[in-house]
């Protein structure tokens, strides 16, 4: 059943439904002040399928297109449903001359989004078709992002990890707040950082390589300060450049960019980054000592966290090589390894062939014991001590670790991964 959503003067919204999608319209428009023009297509895949609003479409007569994550429950944890239905709609707006640039925010400033849905994995009892489906969908999406030919613009704060890195990294403008808490923690539970993470870490050298092998948490500053985040805007301030880049008629013709350019400008603020204020900052002489680029292996990194620990005189350093040493010793060595090399490999990269080694990586990683255990111990008994094989680092070589990037059989057809969705 298709529906119009149609513009009139005073501004209410007409439905050609029956009762009951009338009542189902009537909650969307609460949640839909102030727009002035909204189409639909397909209410019952675009909105009923998603369960009670887990996505929010607003659509501005100047060209704006406003994607709202508003699942709350699961922090914005992003299932297959929501993944696939903003495939469709960014497709959608890509091809669309009326959609001018792009919008992507959380409905609560609390969080961005905590990731991938793993409750989702769980209940489809580890199935390999299920993960390569996900998979496909989530590199597709991203890629799609990476490569949209219109503004897309990603305003982020609070919570944002793994796969909601991926939604707001691969954007053209990319905006936090001043509360970020920023990681991406796959090597706890037996994955690896992907969702094209990788085409960025790499190039940040030692930091890159530390954020990505540690999961380690970082803030709105150490965004601004590496490079991941554009600009900040203050938390007061969001709404307001969020309700400006709404309303305002684009006033240069298809030259939205230097339009919204200039209202992110007015609302930005330059932030202090310090030793006080950034991780980053405070422990970086440390960082790229620890995590340089020159080591070849993870081995070579933990030696020479074990030689700081030992001879460091400075006291916090020392502290923070103990936290670190610690912190790498409790996730899967495995994923460690692989995260390290995956980093190393995406350096001189595209972003195509960052998404083709991840593919490879992620249908054969998830295939393995190491991320069912991950998976259970945070979801079922909630132990959070999964039991890793192989165990230990020393136990791992650079044979077993380059099968994950070898090509796949028949890999132009897999099912997981369509390369041609995006184009």
């Amino acid at each position: 059943m298709k529906s119009v959503l149609t513009k009139t003067s005073n501004k209410k919204l007409l439905f050609p439904f029956n009762n009951t999608n009338k009542n189902k319209i009537n909650n969307i428009n609460q949640s839909i002040n102030n727009l002035e023009f909204s189409e639909i297509n397909n209410i019952n895949q675009s909105i009923n399928n998603l369960e009670f609003n887990k996505i929010k479409i607003q659509e501005y007569s100047n060209g704006c297109r406003k994607i709202i994550l508003n699942r709350p429950e699961s922090l914005n944890s992003l299932n297959s449903e929501m993944t696939n239905f903003l495939f469709n709609k960014l497709k959608e707006y890509k091809n669309d001359d009326k959609s001018k640039f792009v919008i992507l925010c959380s409905g609560n400033d609390k969080f961005f989004s905590s990731g991938g849905d793993l409750k989702e994995l769980a209940n489809h009892q580890f199935s390999q078709d299920c993960y390569n489906s996900i998979l496909g969908q989530l590199y597709s999406l991203d890629n799609l992002i990476h490569n949209f030919n219109k503004p897309i613009i990603s305003f982020v704060n609070g919570i944002t990890m793994g796969s909601g890195v991926g939604l707001s990294i691969h954007c053209s403008h990319r905006i936090v707040g001043d509360n970020v808490n920023w990681s991406m923690p796959e090597n706890k539970i037996g994955f690896f950082p992907d969702v094209g993470t990788s085409y960025f870490l790499s190039k940040l050298g030692a930091i890159g390589l530390y954020l990505g092998m540690t999961g380690v948490n970082i803030k709105s500053t150490d965004l601004i300060k590496i490079g991941l985040a554009n600009n900040n805007i203050p938390n007061e301030m969001l709404n307001d450049a969020i309700n400006e880049l709404c309303f305002k008629e684009m006033i240069n013709g298809n030259n939205e960019k230097n339009e919204i350019d200039s209202i992110i400008n007015k609302y930005k603020r330059k932030l202090v980054v310090d030793r006080e204020s950034s991780h980053l900052v405070k422990y970086r002489d440390i960082i790229e000592r620890s995590f340089n680029r020159k080591f070849k292996s993870v081995l070579e990194i933990i030696n020479h966290l074990k030689n700081e620990i030992l001879f460091d005189n400075d006291q916090d350093e020392k502290q923070w090589a103990i936290n670190t040493l610690a912190i790498l010793e409790s996730l899967c060595p495995t994923s460690v390894c692989i995260s390290f090399e995956n980093i190393h490999r995406s350096t001189y990269l595209n972003i195509n062939q960052v998404f083709e080694n991840e593919i490879r990586i992620g249908s054969r990683i998830s295939n393995k014991q190491d991320f069912t255990q991950g998976v259970h111990k945070a979801l079922i008994d909630k132990s959070h001590k999964p039991i890793f094989s192989p165990s230990s680092i020393y136990d791992i070589n650079q044979t077993y670790i380059d099968s994950f990037f070898l090509p796949l059989k028949d890999e132009e057809k897999a099912i997981f991964f369509k390369k041609s969705s995006y184009n």
